[in-house]
């Protein structure tokens, strides 16, 4: 899908994809040429092990860089997270064959994934099964939908998971190309339409065996764990969002009162707080994501983000309106965190803490 081209520094690409970053929100099309300099610096290498043509960069390192790429484009560092989660499923699925050439082939860059699973984790609706899967004799037989796949309309495969009954769930590689699969038309949203995020209706799709990765068992999720070496991934990309934000709002700052600076100096050292724990806890093998403190880091990294992005509209004052501005789309990036994959226990934290906020007078 890629072709190979000279390597950049990171510090290049970073640039390069802030300057892109205001007409890829604005105009809501796939940010190619942000993907190309993700590509020129090598970052869609780092996910995939060394031993498929990978970088095998450690998750501590790769971790900042998405919180880097966020504060810069939340719409291309989503695309790249969501295209490594599935390069992680990959990885812990590597005595099978059918993984092993994805990865080899997502290396090289002449194929594109990302993930499809929240039918199974956050999407759930009213006790029903969204995506099923039926055994047949050489696989199984797949009908219903995948709600949220980004990078739909530019992937060749998709990472997903069905439920096959009795709390089984069933964790396969889903060729786009396959008869029966149809990526929907990308509604409109308030933020992030350059991730081509929509998605999948499947009817009668038959997949062979050996496009399962895990399965059909209760925690064939939990084969991503194999390879997971950081547990609190929807946290970094608040962060990014947030430090973005802050950014914008020291810009802002020259003409400003006393009292404003010290604000931001308030929000700059909370972010320095949260930033520390998000990564003391996240390299944590013991952590998991129903985890009280993993629970309350991802509520707190969300409000972070809404408030940062808040305070640097504030300072903006009516420019911030103009679509094209920093400060507006930070505030639209922050929404983005209160809907993207929010268990019940987020939500609950989450208003608890916005119903806490004394108030102004």
């Amino acid at each position: 899908m890629y072709k190979s081209s000279s390597r950049e520094s990171f510090e290049s690409a970073l640039k390069k994809i802030e300057s892109f970053a205001s007409s890829v929100d604005h105009e809501g099309h796939w940010p190619a040429a942000s993907i190309k300099a993700l590509q020129r610096c090598g970052a869609l290498a780092w996910a995939v092990p060394k031993a498929f043509g990978g970088g095998g960069v450690p998750p501590l390192q790769i971790h900042r860089r998405y919180e880097q790429i966020a504060a810069t484009c939340l719409t291309t560092a989503l695309i790249l997270t969501q295209r490594d989660a599935a390069v992680e499923f990959l990885a812990a699925a590597d005595a099978n064959f059918s993984a092993q050439q994805l990865l080899r082939d997502v290396a090289a860059h002449r194929r594109m994934v990302s993930v499809g699973i929240s039918q199974v984790t956050t999407s759930t609706r009213h006790g029903r099964s969204a995506l099923t899967a039926k055994p047949t004799a050489d696989g199984f037989r797949l009908d219903g939908f995948i709600p949220w796949a980004t990078s739909v309309h530019h992937c060749t495969d998709l990472v997903a998971a069905a439920d096959a009954g009795d709390g089984n769930k069933l964790v396969f590689i889903l060729p786009m190309a396959l008869p029966g699969v149809a990526a929907q038309p990308a509604k409109p949203m308030a933020v992030l339409n350059g991730s081509d995020t929509a998605s999948v209706k499947l009817s009668a799709v038959r997949i062979h065996r050996d496009l399962v990765l895990a399965g059909p068992t209760v925690d064939a999720l939990k084969i991503r764990s194999r390879r997971r070496r950081f547990t609190l991934n929807t946290c970094v990309l608040p962060l990014g969002v947030a430090a973005g934000a802050l950014t914008d709002a020291r810009r802002e700052l020259e003409s400003r009162s006393r009292v404003c600076r010290a604000t931001v100096s308030k929000l700059q050292k909370e972010w320095k707080h949260i930033s520390a724990q998000v990564y003391r806890h996240g390299m944590g093998t013991a952590i998991v994501a129903s985890d009280p403190m993993a629970v309350e880091l991802r509520a707190s990294c969300n409000h972070l983000a809404m408030r940062c992005a808040l305070a640097a509209l504030e300072l903006a004052k009516g420019r911030g309106l103009q679509a094209d501005h920093a400060a507006q789309r930070r505030v639209r990036e922050a929404m983005f965190f209160f809907v993207w994959s929010s268990p019940n226990a987020v939500i609950e934290q989450t208003l608890a803490g916005l119903a806490a906020e004394p108030p102004i007078c």
